[in-house]
């Protein structure tokens, strides 16, 4: 041994005495640091973690168990440092309570699979969901009937995410192909099986957008129609097919109806009654080609069969009602557009506004997609008859409800 190697031996000798004695002494700060000095990493890894234990503070206890673990050589004495990290860092998000970042847990569930605290590691990875990770660590561990265990809460876990993703799928499908009212069904049925807020979120959406009707705005051959659906109209203040704000008017006023090829308005007993050339008329009468008559005495009301297109055609055994200055398109039945009919049908308490597709007519388009024999219309519904042909119906944003009638 040479000079030099002799005197360093005997500095790092100095030092560790040094360091024994101030361990000794309680000077635990300096004896780390004479410990590190004279290259005995693992007795400074102990002294840091003696030090830990003198603290007071969690986080200055978590500090020096952490230098501890990066000190030392021994791997023991690494995997205890690591481990009281760990424990200390999970009783402090323990402690603080809420809701823990997932990056915080996944680093102490590393630190404590790492110090071989498998049992708490796994169940730190169960806390975050992460089953693989969970199920490695009890492998590891051997725990047969806890792998068992988890194996099946995993598989009824995965087969829970299926079910759902399967679910926001359906809804989603059936939406875009315009079947709106079995798309309400399947988020309703999945709904009350398990909470989804994307479900609920979707079905929401699609209730926003449903054309209820009676009442509804559609664009045929860009000119826009208001259109009042039902096999009868009824006009009135409130409980009405088509609204009119007149206090002179009842809530349910008139009605408008079809017995075989004749129509009939008829005055339901209303206070002010409906005048004709200045008399008040009673029971039904016949509108044959069209007919003048006076609400309540003072709002004129005209309804009139249709004579030229393209009203002639869409609404061939109906009638034109102009109220208020307002003209409606009143079918009494279905509205024909070209092979298409669009009517309204009731099921439950919800009212759905039916784009229909007699036998043997070519399917309708909605985006991409060829559409059912009878679906559901929603605002901003572009209806095309051929693949990449132009927009025969549009229903216009903004569609209006009546409040009843016709139904």
């Amino acid at each position: 041994m040479g000079l030099f190697d002799r005197f360093l031996g005997w500095g790092e000798g100095r030092r560790a005495k040094e360091a024994r004695a101030r361990e000794l002494a309680g000077d635990l700060a300096s004896a780390a640091t004479l410990y590190v000095e004279a290259e005995m990493p693992d007795d400074a890894a102990r002294v840091l973690l003696l030090r830990a234990d003198a603290e007071g503070s969690v986080e200055q206890r978590i500090a020096f168990c952490d230098v501890a673990a990066r000190t030392a050589k021994n791997e023991e004495i690494q995997k205890r440092a690591l481990g009281r990290k760990a424990q200390l860092t999970l009783d402090v998000i323990r402690a603080r309570g809420g809701a823990s970042l997932k990056s915080e847990l996944a680093r102490v569930a590393r630190d404590l699979e790492g110090a071989g605290q498998l049992e708490r590691a796994a169940e730190v990875y169960a806390e975050l969901g992460d089953a693989e990770s969970e199920i490695r660590v009890l492998t590891e561990m051997g725990a047969i009937e806890k792998l068992e265990e988890r194996l099946k809460v995993s598989h009824a876990e995965s087969r829970k995410v299926r079910e759902v993703t399967d679910v926001r799928r359906r809804v989603a499908d059936l939406d875009r192909t315009a079947e709106r009212r079995a798309a309400l069904e399947v988020a309703r049925a999945a709904l009350v099986e398990r909470d989804d807020d994307v479900v609920a979120d979707a079905a929401r959406a699609i209730r926003a957008r449903l054309a209820t009707g009676p009442l509804v705005d559609l664009e045929i051959g860009g000119k826009l129609f208001h259109v009042a659906l039902g096999e009868e109209a009824t006009i009135g203040r409130g409980e009405a097919t088509i609204l009119v704000g007149a206090r002179a008017v009842s809530r349910t006023h008139l009605r408008i109806r079809r017995e075989g090829s004749e129509i009939f308005v008829e005055d339901l007993d209303t206070r002010n009654g409906t005048m004709l050339a200045g008399a008040r008329i009673q029971g039904a009468i016949p509108v044959g080609q069209g007919i003048r008559l006076e609400l309540g005495g003072e709002v004129p009301c005209g309804i009139d069969r249709p004579t030229a297109s393209p009203e002639r055609d869409l609404v061939p055994n109906g009638v034109i009602v102009t109220v208020a200055g307002t003209r409606f398109l009143a079918p009494l039945g279905p509205l024909v557009v070209g092979a298409l009919h669009v009517d309204r049908v009731v099921h439950g308490d919800s009212g759905f506004v039916v784009l229909r597709t007699p036998s043997g007519a070519p399917r309708p388009i909605l985006g991409e997609f060829e559409l059912a024999a009878e679906v559901e219309l929603c605002m901003g519904d572009e209806i095309r008859a051929s693949r990449g042909g132009p927009v025969v119906l549009r229903v216009a944003a903004g569609s209006r409800e009546g409040s009843g009638g016709g139904v």
